[in-house]
């Protein structure tokens, strides 16, 4: 994304492999977080299961042509009524969710639309240099997490030690509580 930024792009689409960790992991990345969906595809539980409709700027379910458009439009009502239900954590912006075709190009101009006014709408209040500022706090104590984490697994006598604590958590001889204490103590942190 920083790449594409720096090489002048103002539009940057980033696209998840599917509803799980990544999707929450990209809502706290981006600007504006669309989630496609597909009307009768189990989508709508797995949404509601994995918290997706807590993050989502606006959905879109996506194939509403053919035969297809009436579980389209009832699958937008069942989550605008799951939405209804629920308070966004993430601005004073209510969730939007729509129907479009890329087959046919229905919706898709709306749908963009409404991806420009999320956007003018985080803008006239503030919230996206909000969102911003808290993103790059995100990303400075993931990569100091990350570091942390690459140095304790390779210190000598933690990687001595782990395998040997990881086997004994598993079968059940060590709780993980005190092996976790183990390793940091021959990392270098006391309790």
């Amino acid at each position: 994304m920083l790449l594409c930024e720096a090489a002048g792009f103002d539009v940057v689409m980033v696209e998840t492999v599917g509803v799980g960790q990544s999707e929450t992991t990209v809502a706290n990345m981006v600007d504006t977080y669309l989630v496609l969906m597909l009307a009768g595809a189990g989508d709508e539980l797995q949404g509601i299961k994995k918290g997706i409709l807590e993050v989502a700027d606006v959905i879109a379910i996506n194939k509403a042509d053919g035969d297809n458009q009436l579980p389209a439009k009832r699958a937008a009502l069942e989550y605008s009524r799951a939405l209804h239900l629920m308070s966004s954590a993430r601005s004073s912006w209510k969730t939007k969710v729509l129907t479009c075709s890329a087959m046919d190009g229905s919706g898709v101009a709306e749908v963009w639309a409404m991806l420009q006014e999320h956007r003018h709408t985080l803008e006239e209040r503030g919230e996206l240099q909000e969102r911003r500022q808290q993103q790059r706090l995100t990303w400075l104590w993931s990569l100091v997490e990350q570091e942390l984490m690459h140095r304790l697994r390779q210190h000598p006598d933690v990687s001595k030690l782990s395998a040997v604590l990881e086997q004994d958590v598993l079968l059940g001889r060590t709780p993980p509580t005190l092996a976790a204490e183990q390793i940091l103590k021959a990392f270098g942190v006391e309790s």
